[in-house]
């Protein structure tokens, strides 16, 4: 069981209404630029609502599992590295991925998180590509 506010935000992945429970009225997610447009930042409660609402309704099914592997942290900002596996809805394909998630928060609610992952393994996976496949080398 998750001991921080990162922790328990992933502990919760897959249920959009929990994770909401978790935030502040401001809260900002972002993640790494290469990921384009759904990168965000995704700005305040319901623009956050509603990029997880699109993770687990058009990305994944919401039957995920995460492994924590790393948890640190207290009350003002926290980390996790974890495990991720899903299943993607667009071709019923196997994901797993390393994760890491950076919290900060105030007031016991989250108002700032920053996702971090291998990009080219995820495009892979969605592509239907082993995780390991690289364009760049020959």
């Amino acid at each position: 069981m998750a001991k921080t506010l990162a922790g328990q935000l992933v502990e919760c992945f897959g249920q959009p209404q929990a994770m909401k429970a978790l935030y502040a009225e401001d809260v900002r997610w972002s993640l790494s630029p290469s990921l384009g447009k759904i990168a965000g930042p995704h700005e305040g409660l319901a623009a956050v609502g509603a990029f997880n609402r699109r993770i687990w309704e058009a990305v994944y099914f919401p039957e995920v599992e995460v492994e924590l592997l790393d948890e640190l942290g207290d009350e003002n900002a926290s980390a996790v590295r974890f495990l991720y596996r899903a299943t993607y809805r667009n071709n019923g394909a196997p994901y797993e991925n390393q994760y890491a998630l950076f919290v900060r928060s105030r007031d016991n609610r989250i108002h700032e998180i920053f996702e971090s992952l291998d990009t080219l393994a995820s495009i892979n996976a969605y592509a239907g590509h082993p995780v390991d496949h690289n364009p760049y080398r020959s």
